[in-house]
């Protein structure tokens, strides 16, 4: 049986790698990435030296198109409520991939990297892939190790330094990430303000906002206004919901 680790290239999903491979073999185990084309390029650094260290290859399965593309092509930007970014690069690819797996004939567990704290994912997920007739597993829940415990594993034990994207963010995955929250923009804006910029004039051409309160041009001049050291893990809408893609 195959266990396919969705490989995003973040803490959890490494390390999450490596327990599925000390589990059940290099053998019967498949690193899935499946790119956005929008991360930090450090991302593409780790990815590989995590494969590397576990002696892997990563298979990619990709929808070709990165996610600014998929801007450009809808009119409205990706949100919570409209994830067709992550529906698209990451849930319809997934799903290609599984699908030629089992016409190969070849049975499969998914595993995906949910810490301690997110019971209510590991339900959801267990059962939106019990509907599909599929078997999925959330082995660091299941564990109960922390997100710090595995990232100093990683940095200290490994040796592999993290990626920079931990730096400024919660997470190593799209800059921006439509599903965050404010502050997670505005750390954007403090240091990755072309990317930023990018979304804030995608923003204003199709008349498609992130938020219902206020635009990201609001934010780009309150960032510029205060020049705070603020942090992502500042106040309870520091991130908002962790999108899919970071595992």
């Amino acid at each position: 049986m195959k266990q396919i680790v969705m490989f995003s290239g973040g803490a959890s999903s490494s390390y999450l790698a490596y327990l599925v491979v000390k589990e059940y073999g290099r053998e019967n185990t498949i690193l899935l990435h499946t790119p956005t084309y929008a991360e930090d390029p450090d991302a593409d650094r780790f990815r590989a030296e995590v494969a590397d260290y576990l002696g892997m290859e990563i298979t990619v399965q990709e929808d070709g198109r990165s996610l600014w593309e998929l801007i450009e092509e809808n009119s409205v930007l990706p949100s919570f409520h409209i994830p067709y970014c992550t529906r698209i690069l990451k849930i319809e690819q997934s799903r290609k991939f599984y699908k030629k797996l089992k016409e190969a004939g070849e049975d499969f567990v998914v595993h995906f990297g949910y810490g301690p704290e997110e019971w209510r994912r590991v339900q959801k997920q267990t059962i939106r892939f019990e509907k599909e007739g599929l078997k999925s597993r959330s082995m660091i829940f299941e564990k109960q190790i922390n997100n710090e415990e595995l990232k100093r594993i990683i940095q200290e034990e490994w040796k592999i330094e993290l990626p920079i994207t931990y730096r400024y963010l919660k997470h190593n995955n799209c800059i921006p990430c439509f599903k965050g929250g404010k502050g997670h923009f505005k750390q954007v804006a403090k240091y990755y303000p072309e990317q930023f910029k990018r979304a804030m004039t995608l923003e204003k051409d199709k008349e498609s906002y992130v938020f219902k309160d206020c635009t990201l041009q609001d934010l780009w001049d309150e960032v510029q206004a205060s020049k705070s050291q603020l942090t992502l893990f500042e106040g309870e809408d520091a991130w908002g919901i962790p999108c899919d893609c970071i595992y």
